[in-house]
């Protein structure tokens, strides 16, 4: 009763994964997974239909007798068969590209749509694999799960043929697969929680590769980080290496007997059986032939199964990191902030800390009350560490206050208008991204990137062609300036400059802030910038310093004093 039990618990799992590959085309394609299905029964009959037609016409032509409508029969199954094969195939491919385009695309969309502390949480790498790990396996298996469900049906039809002829040949073929199944889906739990650990491996191996090629720097003049980090990357490796060939043992155990079982009780049926029931010796060729006629089949079965595995893998990382960002967007409208008269923008008693980790203290910045006049050029100072950026990510609404409020002019920013707000602000933060093109800009005058690349000092190292830079391989501090080029193109009132300079030379660094800040100032822009050239701290209108986590404003004696 346990191994009973036990069987029907793992047989509804795998029935279980089985629907969660169909429920993904029916929930993701516009093709229907039954349409697909029926299509697939029909040409797995028409299959096991042809084998008992040669097998009759066999035994006609052992007579003497060759019948024309034999051959006309065998030629209207055999393009059933070959249609209904096509079909299924056919159908199948388009369904699954259409549903991983859909998910690909709806994965997208919402990630866009969620706060950036859940993509610093969670980690580039681990969205990186979880996105794409062999997204290209699905559609390559399709092809062959298909065929496995056609020869799933073939082997039912062709074994109840095989019970017309033999009924003890059938009850023998029939315990025989059972045991197969049996002996499969007991190694099921273990191959899958194996294939999500493989899984969590290769994040931690991409994670371990980009410190090698990021780092590049650090690691060539430090032997002993070169080697720490080279000694992660082998341990992963090698973890990872150590559950697939465990995997691949487990599914090869199954493979070789799923491909030789049919071969081990041939022999009983061909050479044992016929001595206890003589009427089956004279049926005993058609008994082999329907036995080595399924034998490929249920190789092909077989090694579809562990495809499956992998699959429904693929489908548990989606749908669970899909769950993931569905918890951690933060509803917002896209209520309208008026704008025609902006004048400031007001931080009251606005307070954030992030999340306690394990074995870390709480950091927290705030309370910050703060009037930002629009039109002015800020300077925000401070130690490393002290929570500039984080005021940074507050102000520019990446991060939300967990106390306090902002205010525009006298307007009090909420989800009903906090995308609005977000959108007063350009930005380039220290870990800047550089786009490939001007995303996001409409109607772009030329004139205008070309006025910026040589106020920028660019102009002969880089041309604007078809909406885009013609080289972005520069230094990085070239490539901040074509991100500067880019954020004043966006044109919003608010600029936000964290350590812009720092990777400018001394002379590109006065013409920046005695120049351009001055020329921004006049087209009536907003600068806030980090930085630490206290040489320019008369350019500003104010200055800010940021102390463990608070906000205070230097005086002019108090400028003297840091300079």
């Amino acid at each position: 009763m346990a191994l009973v039990g036990q069987v029907g618990h793992t047989h509804k799992i795998r029935l279980l994964s089985i629907m969660k590959l169909l429920n993904f085309i029916n929930q993701e394609s516009t093709a229907s997974s039954h349409q697909i299905i029926f299509m697939a029964v029909v040409s797995g009959f028409a299959n096991s239909l042809l084998l008992a037609h040669i097998n009759h016409a066999a035994d006609q032509v052992a007579n003497g007798d060759l019948l024309a409508q034999y051959f006309m029969m065998y030629l209207i199954v055999f393009v059933l068969f070959l249609y209904t094969q096509w079909f299924a195939y056919e159908h199948a491919i388009v369904a699954i590209e259409e549903a991983l385009c859909n998910l690909r695309i709806r994965l997208a969309d919402k990630i866009r749509k969620v706060e950036l502390s859940f993509i610093e949480n969670t980690g580039h790498s681990s969205l990186y694999t979880r996105l794409t790990q062999d997204n290209a396996l699905m559609s390559q298996a399709i092809p062959q799960l298909t065929a496995a469900g056609q020869v799933a049906i073939l082997i039912i039809f062709s074994l109840l043929y095989l019970a017309i002829i033999s009924p003890i040949s059938f009850l023998i073929s029939v315990l025989a697969l059972i045991s197969g199944v049996v002996l499969f889906l007991s190694q099921s739990r273990f191959v899958k929680k194996s294939l999500h650990q493989v899984t969590n491996k290769e994040s931690e191996y991409f994670d371990s590769l980009s410190h090698l090629i990021n780092g590049f720097k650090e690691i060539k003049i430090n032997e002993s980080k070169s080697n720490d980090i080279f000694s992660q990357i082998k341990k992963t490796s090698q973890e990872t290496k150590t559950i697939k060939i465990s995997v691949g043992h487990e599914e090869m155990k199954l493979w070789g007997f799923g491909k030789n079982a049919l071969y081990a009780i041939l022999p009983f049926l061909v050479f044992i059986i016929p001595l206890f029931h003589h009427e089956q010796a004279a049926d005993v060729y058609k008994i082999s032939a329907t036995m080595l006629f399924i034998s490929g089949p249920i190789t092909l079965l077989v090694n579809s199964i562990p495809l499956l595995n992998r699959i429904n893998v693929i489908l548990d990382e989606l749908y669970g990191l899909e769950e993931e960002i569905d918890n951690a967007i933060h509803k917002t409208n896209s209520g309208y902030l008026p704008l025609s008269n902006l004048q400031t923008i007001k931080l009251q008693e606005v307070y954030f800390s992030y999340p306690q980790k394990k074995n870390s203290t709480s950091f927290f910045v705030g309370p910050f009350s703060e009037h930002l006049r629009i039109g002015e050029i800020l300077f925000i100072i401070g130690g490393n560490g002290s929570g500039k950026s984080t005021f940074l990510k507050i102000l520019t609404g990446l991060y939300y206050p967990q106390n306090g409020d902002i205010y525009v002019n006298s307007e009090l920013i909420s989800d009903d208008n906090y995308q609005s707000y977000r959108e007063l602000f350009s930005i380039i933060f220290t870990d800047f991204h550089l786009f490939d093109r001007f995303y996001g800009i409409k109607n772009l005058d030329e004139k205008q990137v070309n006025y910026w690349l040589e106020r920028m000092q660019m102009q002969h190292k880089i041309q604007y062609r078809n909406n885009r830079f013609s080289n972005t391989d520069l230094s990085t501090g070239q490539r901040k300036r074509l991100a500067f080029i880019a954020a004043i193109l966006e044109n919003k009132p608010v600029l936000i400059l964290d350590e812009f300079a720092a990777d400018q030379d001394p002379g590109f660094r006065k013409y920046f802030y005695e120049v351009i800040l001055q020329e921004l100032k006049d087209m009536g822009k907003t600068v806030i910038a980090v930085t630490h050239d206290d040489h320019y701290f008369h350019v500003a209108d104010r200055v800010l310093k940021m102390d463990t986590g608070k906000l205070i404003e230097l005086r002019e004696f108090d400028l003297k004093l840091n300079s």
